[in-house]
């Protein structure tokens, strides 16, 4: 894993902000995913920000690795761990996997939605404390960018909004 590999490679960028340290990936978490150069990169970070947006799969292997360096992570003395703009394979895993997330609190998540109108596709980002206060698991109301109709959350929302019970 390098800092710009192309897709579907799992790559990372790492970028410092005022106070965290903000972690882009995109591709796939597979069996050739190696997360100790990127753990090593980390070790004195305490706030961590993971953007997931351009994750696109993630298999077996894959999640072994992830939920080891997740861990790690937190192990080492990361305090506070963020992910953000979750796609919706992370999603599958933070809903099917229990220590997915490890230390981590889910602030983001892209939701996919579809257009029954015009039979567009789109993925909107949520945030979890502005759309899912308290315990609604209702889907937000968006207007398809195309053609202006309602678009129609494209997912069982007790289903795909369940690893919010779990935050």
């Amino acid at each position: 894993m390098t800092d710009l590999e192309e897709q579907p490679t799992l790559s990372y960028r790492i970028e410092q902000q005022p106070g965290s340290t903000v972690v882009t990936f995109s591709g796939e978490v597979d069996e050739n995913a190696d997360f100790g150069e990127l753990t090593q990169r980390l070790a004195a970070e305490r706030r961590l920000v993971f953007e997931l947006g351009e994750v696109r799969r993630i298999n077996s292997c894959g999640v072994r690795e992830w939920v080891n360096f997740v861990r790690e992570l937190g192990s080492r003395g990361a305090s506070d761990v963020s992910f953000v703009a979750c796609s919706p394979a992370i999603v599958t895993q933070l809903n099917m996997i229990y220590n997915f997330r490890g230390p981590a609190k889910v602030r983001s998540f892209l939701a996919p939605y579809v257009c029954s109108a015009c039979d567009h596709e789109t993925e909107k980002l949520l945030e979890v404390a502005t759309h899912f206060p308290g315990r609604t698991r209702r889907p937000p109301d968006f207007v398809c960018e195309r053609c202006a109709a309602p678009l129609e959350f494209d997912d069982l929302p007790e289903r795909y909004f369940s690893f919010l019970n779990e935050q």
